[in-house]
């Protein structure tokens, strides 16, 4: 199993964002087929806009929640879900290698046309003395029922054409799936 190329890993959460919340919040799973995520920095002036498509089933649609919930589980000391007014809240505190990552994601849509992922996080460097504040917005949109570009079930295309299967994740194998406690 080869691990998740680092640059490759916003690309991944985008996909999984929606999911992230499925274990302790209840809302829809995404509709079956080709969803288009678009993703940009709202406060990076000039970062272009980034397109990832992923191809979903209610299997692959698990496992991605699954992946989702690991990476939290592994890497983040605080990751509170709730529902409010304005859609799922997911708040976390997560150290990923010599980042400490501070978040707030409201993730709200129907998950049948469309939903949208808007995330403020606040990243801290030991060789950085002023932490980095970003907001990413990721608006996504139901493509088809059909996946387009030899695309199955779990596959998620990234810009520049790389494609990556949730199964080939480790952990995300049949018969390797350990599920993820959340905590509160």
């Amino acid at each position: 199993m080869r691990a998740i190329p680092l640059l490759a890993l916003p690309f991944v959460v985008a996909s999984i964002s929606p999911a992230l919340a499925q274990a302790t919040v209840e809302f829809p799973a995404r509709r079956t087929g080709q969803w288009e995520i678009r993703m940009g920095a709202a406060q990076v002036p000039g970062m272009p806009e980034m397109v990832v498509k992923t191809c979903v089933d209610p299997a692959s649609d698990r496992q991605m929640m699954q992946a989702g919930m690991n990476m939290l589980a592994q890497n983040c000391e605080k990751r509170d879900m709730r529902r409010d007014a304005s859609g799922i809240v997911i708040d976390s505190i997560c150290q990923m290698g010599p980042m400490r990552i501070t978040s707030s994601t409201v993730i709200s849509g129907d998950f049948q046309a469309s939903y949208s992922v808007r995330s403020s996080a606040t990243v801290q460097t030991p060789n950085q003395p002023n932490p980095q504040t970003t907001t990413t917005v990721q608006e996504a949109r139901w493509a088809g029922a059909t996946c387009t570009d030899g695309m199955v079930p779990g596959d998620i295309l990234m810009p520049g054409g790389q494609k990556m299967n949730i199964r080939s994740l480790p952990g995300m194998a049949p018969g390797q799936q350990q599920p993820a406690t959340p905590t509160r």
